[in-house]
Formats: structure tokens, sequence, C-alpha cells
């Protein structure tokens, strides 16, 4: 029982502060995290669900083959470059809707 109690005080607050737990994936840096769930976020607004990032494309792709492309300050050369500013975006992005 204590167990249990120890488990739900950790929990908890995460569920409170609104933090999401949509995708158990390894992000290597915070624009990673931002993608994933915005993501998840613009997928289910397109009635869909979020299948995976292509950095190639900068596009953020959805089961039923729709999504969100970036502009080239985000991605250059097959990758997103995580600087500050693009922090940034990609969280006013991920958490405005």
């Amino acid at each position: 029982m204590q167990l249990v109690v120890f488990a739900v005080v950790l929990i908890l607050p995460s569920f409170l502060s609104g933090e999401s737990s949509s995708h158990i994936t390894a992000a290597r840096n915070e624009c990673e995290v931002y993608i994933q769930e915005g993501g998840d976020r613009e997928c289910t607004r397109l009635g869909s669900e979020f299948v995976r990032f292509d950095s190639d494309t900068c596009t953020v792709k959805c089961k039923n083959r729709k999504g969100k492309t970036f502009t080239d300050d985000v991605c250059s050369r097959g990758e997103v470059n995580c600087t500050s500013d693009v922090a940034a975006k990609l969280k006013t992005w991920a958490f405005s809707k």
C-alpha cells in the first residue's frame, strides 16, 4: 500500500502540470521533444496520428499522409538546427494549439 501511495505522489504532479507521455521515445535535444509533442498535437488536429519527423524534408508526418513542413531556418542539410531561436519557435508551435 505504501508503494502505491509513493508512486502516486511521484506521478501525480506531472499529470497536474499538463505534461504528456504520449510517446516514450528518446530525444537527443529539446527540439526533438518539441517536434514529438507538436507532431502529436498537429496530427491529432488533422484527424490522424503522429508517425515520425522526416528531417530530409523537414516535415512532421502523420498516418493519413498529412503533416506540417517547417521553413528552412529549422532544418539544414537533413538536420534540425537546434539553436535557441529554433527551439523557441518549435516550443511555441508545439504548445500553442
